[in-house]
């Protein structure tokens, strides 16, 4: 039970990714503030087995007082929060940037990075009041590679990275964690979105639509393993890091954390000219 009684606020929980990591820090003892949008979360009847141990929120992490309310409500309930997962995000408009519409452009940076950026300030007094914390937030494809026809979506993922390396730089010294994640192609909202797209996103889409589908992509549990290592007493230390749920070995990390700490692996840096 390795979050056992830790108060986890987990945004974005009705999606693919975060009904996973929900149910995973569930069968770890955390007590649970799920938030969702425009579709309740489908939990099955255990997670949602008393109402001393978890609680639902709507939420929409763009508007910040609803942020500051919601959070300030799941502090009333469990009088702290330890953990936040943030599996909020949207892909905005795909296709020729030339071409998109501008609102819908600015639409998608709001709610994947001032959303982002919301909930943590609004976690921060809790965790620094208690003198730790885990924060955690979902980054994706794009934030480390140029990404063509999907510019809004990399360009917030990236800034969302650089927002994790700073503040975790920030706090370094305060025992709060803040990391992010990149859980690769899972089946979900996205998914089919990209596959409505088509051609409007480009080659490289139709490619990597081609190969998720052969392969079934990445299963969500994944994800939420890498969350649930993340929130926990093994990953202490480990901070301000972009880390692949399908790619990196992360399960091997708890004994290299502060070998790892002092290089710049799995960081966005630049590549200096030759």
């Amino acid at each position: 039970m390795e979050l056992e009684n830790k108060v986890c606020f987990i945004a974005g929980a009705s999606g693919a990714i975060g009904s996973a990591v929900a149910e995973r820090f569930r069968r770890e003892g955390a007590k649970l503030a799920i938030t969702y949008f425009s579709k309740q979360p489908n939990l099955i009847p255990a997670q949602k087995e008393t109402d001393s141990r978890s609680s639902e929120f709507v939420l929409d992490v763009s508007c910040r007082e609803q942020v500051q309310d919601v959070v300030r409500g799941a502090i009333e309930k469990f009088g702290r929060i330890d953990v936040l997962v943030n599996c909020t995000g949207v892909l905005g408009p795909i296709g020729p940037t030339a071409g998109v519409v501008a609102e819908e452009w600015v639409r998608a940076i709001h709610v994947n990075l001032a959303g982002s950026f919301y909930l943590t300030q609004a976690v921060l007094p809790t965790m620094l009041a208690h003198s730790g914390g885990k924060i955690i937030h979902f980054s994706g494809g794009g934030a480390a590679y140029a990404r063509p026809f999907y510019t809004a979506y990399s360009a917030s993922k990236a800034a969302l990275v650089r927002f994790t390396e700073s503040i975790a730089e920030e706090l370094r010294e305060s025992r709060i964690d803040v990391n992010a994640i990149a859980p690769g192609p899972v089946y979900s909202r996205m998914w089919d979105q990209m596959r409505d797209a088509g051609e409007k996103g480009g080659t490289g889409n139709l490619e990597e639509l081609r190969r998720m589908e052969e392969t079934g992509g990445v299963p969500p549990e994944r994800a939420a393993n890498l969350a649930l290592f993340l929130a926990s007493e093994r990953s202490n230390g480990l901070t301000g890091r972009l880390i692949s749920a399908a790619y990196d070995n992360w399960a091997a990390l708890e004994g290299r954390i502060p070998e790892l700490m002092k290089s710049e692996a799995a960081t966005l840096r630049r590549v200096p000219l030759a």
